[in-house]
C-alpha cells in the first residue's frame, strides 16, 4: 500500500507543479489597472486623450480604436461599429517626462471622411512592457461636440454596463491617483 501511495504521489506532484506554473503564468500576463483614461478637447477644440495614473511612470502609449460591440447608452437604431480607415486602431506616444494628469493630442482624429456621429471609439493607456494599463474610455464624436476645455469624459461601470460622465480635471486626477 505504501508503494502505491508513493507512485501516486510521484504522478500527482509534477501535475500540481505544472498547474501552479500555468496559473502563475496566466496571472502574470494580465496587466494591472493603475490609472484612468478620459477624452476631452483642448483650447482649439481638438480631441485629446487625458491620462491620470498612480504608477511610478506614465503609460508609454495611448491605444485608440473603434468599438465593435454596442455600448450603453446608444440609440437603439444607430450602429456602433464602423469601417474607420484606421481599424484596428492607432497608437499615440505618451511623453516620457509626462506628469499625471497629462493630455495627448489625437493627431489625425477625427479622420477624413469623418465617421458617423454615433460610431463608438475606445482608448486607454498602456505600458509597453504590459505591466499596467489604465481604465478605458468609450465615446462617440457626438459626445465631444458640447465638451468644454477643462472637462473630461470618462466611462464608469454601473450595474455591469458602461455609463459616460463628465468630470473636472481635478476630479479626474484624483480618480487616477486612487486607481492603485
Amino acid at each position: 500500500m505504501a508503494v502505491q501511495m508513493l507512485l501516486r504521489a510521484r504522478r500527482i506532484g509534477p501535475l500540481l507543479v505544472a498547474g501552479v506554473l500555468a496559473l502563475t503564468g496566466l496571472s502574470a500576463c494580465t496587466p494591472t489597472i493603475k490609472g484612468i483614461t478620459g477624452v476631452g478637447v483642448d483650447a482649439d477644440r481638438q480631441p485629446v486623450a487625458v491620462l491620470s495614473w498612480c504608477a511610478d511612470r506614465p503609460p508609454d502609449v495611448v491605444t485608440f480604436f473603434t468599438q465593435r460591440a454596442s455600448i450603453s447608452p446608444s440609440p437603439s437604431t444607430v450602429a456602433t461599429s464602423t469601417g474607420w480607415p484606421y481599424w484596428p486602431g492607432r497608437r499615440y506616444a505618451v511623453p516620457r517626462a509626462a506628469t499625471s494628469p497629462t493630455t495627448v493630442r489625437l493627431e489625425g482624429f477625427p479622420p477624413d471622411p469623418t465617421p458617423g456621429r454615433h460610431v463608438a471609439f475606445r482608448l486607454f493607456g498602456v505600458a509597453s512592457d504590459n505591466s499596467f494599463t489604465s481604465h478605458s474610455v468609450t465615446f462617440r464624436l457626438a459626445e465631444l461636440e458640447d465638451m468644454q476645455p477643462g472637462s473630461v469624459l470618462i466611462t464608469d461601470i454601473v450595474d455591469n454596463g458602461e455609463v459616460q460622465r463628465s468630470v473636472s480635471v481635478d476630479e479626474f486626477a484624483s480618480l487616477g491617483q486612487n486607481a492603485c
